[in-house]
């Protein structure tokens, strides 16, 4: 076992030479190709490497034979031979998932710079090999529906650009962004998005003063999904999430990074567990320098998922100050989270789930308007830009089903001084998603977001109109003509909007199809 672990290590450290990863699940599927594998890797010095190994491993081996390896001889008791192998397997049962605590080890508790290389350094290889070998990721597109070509030209039409008309909505070039991302909220609890009038009156009292997006829509519906929507401007994928694929999601640009290279400094506002999902190391590569979460902030009221909405904003008006300004600062709220179990005022009486869902959107719609009231007396206000968005929706209030474009459909608004006083209280019906964020920010940054390719810049007139987002397996597609949803495991369209020609209905099933196929495509080489 020593010598199989000191292989791998070795054989980590030349794979990062030649294509700056370790071991994954495309470098283990060269094996088959032996003759391919070494010509790949003719540049690794095999020599030196063969003498590190051998050294370490005549290390290693003496230190084990002398001061590790047990001998058991015939006159040990047999209450110790049966006690010990108990002991040992509760040990490395611990060992393994690292420790008691609530959620197992994994790799994001070693992923801590925004290099790679450091973090690479940083992860056990053999750890790594084992979990490959064990959760292997998907190798063949499943949705493989036209021919390559075909499919990636279908994709590329859905992205022209007809002219750039950008609406300038700023009257800075270089204001504070501060991104609240509001947990499992529906655009149906917002009166303004056309659902129920007081469950977030907040929210519709700032509409008057912000700019208002009608048409926006969530790629998925879990929270590492839409944090890789948002700042990587990558889709969500049906079965899988990027987010929790090491090797993948630090190949895709990333609008933290861009705004970080352009002197702004990021920060990362949670009350709960970032190592969840992978995220703490995710936002680290993205260049987030200061992440706040439950292990390193004196939170004091909690639900399982973090602290109160209220404590996160005013953690966040005590510690602004402390920001290097311009900042790109993230507020993830956590209040809203099922079970909506949290000791909040009971506004909608009654003990059903879909009212504790209410009753909790109320409260964090109350702490978001608070928070902009307060923060209105800060200095760092005037040259701030505040903009609020759901990671994802929910079922509640309305008991929409999974696939459904309305358990999608989230609100973006856009609030500050630093909006132009004549977009003010206006909406913007352009039908775009999370994905779209980088390029809608970057434009008005005036930054270029030709690396975000499926990022399309929604106040821009000229540009395509459409959402896609995926559930379990399938898409759904929504342009201004049409919502079409279909179901993969099904192999058909299981719900259409309008009754609109055939040839329009199969063009928008041939667009979602294409732009699924794409995608998985996309999501499969970045393992390349």
């Amino acid at each position: 076992m020593i010598i199989v672990c000191l292989i791998i290590a070795i054989a980590d450290v030349g794979l990062y030479m030649a294509w700056g990863t370790k071991i994954n699940s495309k470098a283990l599927s060269y094996l088959a190709f032996p003759k391919g594998a070494i010509t790949s890797l003719a540049a690794v010095p095999y020599l030196l490497f063969l003498a590190i190994l051998a050294t370490e491993a005549f290390v290693i081996i003496y230190i084990y034979k002398r001061f590790v390896h047990i001998d058991f001889s015939e006159n040990i008791r047999l209450s110790f031979k049966i006690t010990f192998p108990i002991i040992i397997l509760f040990l490395l049962f611990v060992s393994i998932r690292g420790g008691m605590q609530k959620y197992p080890l994994n790799k994001s508790w070693v992923y801590y710079s925004k290099y790679p290389a450091l973090n690479y350094s940083a992860l056990n290889g053999f750890w790594n090999f084992m979990e490959i070998i064990i959760k292997p990721d998907i190798r063949n597109n499943p949705y493989n529906y036209f021919p390559e070509e075909k499919a990636e030209s279908i994709v590329a039409e859905m992205h022209k650009v007809i002219a750039d008309s950008t609406k300038m909505i700023l009257t800075t070039e270089r204001p504070n962004i501060v991104l609240i991302l509001l947990e499992s909220v529906s655009a149906e609890c917002m009166d303004k998005l056309h659902g129920i009038k007081g469950l977030m009156p907040g929210m519709d009292k700032l509409a008057n003063d912000g700019l208002l997006f009608t048409n926006f829509y969530a790629n998925g519906f879990r929270t590492e999904q839409g944090e890789i929507s948002i700042l990587t401007g990558f889709p969500a994928q049906p079965q899988t999430t990027i987010m929790r694929k090491f090797g993948k999601f630090e190949k895709l640009p990333n609008l933290a990074r861009i705004l970080g290279e352009n002197g702004y400094s990021e920060n990362y506002y949670y009350s709960g567990n970032t190592e969840f999902a992978n995220t703490d190391a995710f936002l680290k590569l993205s260049g987030f320098e200061k992440i706040l979460n439950e292990n390193n902030y004196p939170w004091q009221k909690r639900t399982d998922w973090g602290a109160y909405d209220e404590e996160l904003f005013a953690c966040h008006l005590k510690e602004a100050a402390k920001d290097k300004q311009p900042f790109f600062s993230i507020i993830m709220t956590s209040t809203n989270h099922e079970p909506f179990d949290a000791n909040v005022e009971k506004v909608f009486s009654g003990k059903s789930e879909t009212n504790g869902y209410k009753n909790t959107v109320h409260y964090t719609d109350k702490c978001v308007w608070e928070y902009l009231q307060k923060a209105k007396l800060k200095p760092w206000y005037a040259n701030t830009l505040f903009i609020i968005m759901a990671d994802h929706a929910h079922s509640y209030p309305y008991q929409r089903a999974a696939n459904e474009a309305e358990r999608h459909h989230i609100p973006l608004l856009l609030y500050g001084n630093v909006l132009n006083e004549k977009y003010r209280g206006k909406e913007i019906e352009t039908i775009g998603s999370q994905i779209d964020f980088p390029a809608t920010l970057l434009s008005q940054l005036k930054f270029q977001h030709k690396q975000f390719s499926r990022s399309k810049n929604l106040l821009n007139t000229g540009i395509p109109e459409f959402a896609y987002y995926t559930f379990d397996n399938g898409f759904g597609i929504i342009t201004p003509e049409q919502i079409l949803v279909y179901d993969h495991n099904l192999g058909q369209i299981v719900y259409r909007r309008n009754k609109l020609p055939e040839i329009i209905d199969n063009k928008i099933t041939e667009q979602g199809k294409a732009y699924l196929q794409v995608t998985f495509d996309e999501y499969i080489g970045l393992n390349n």
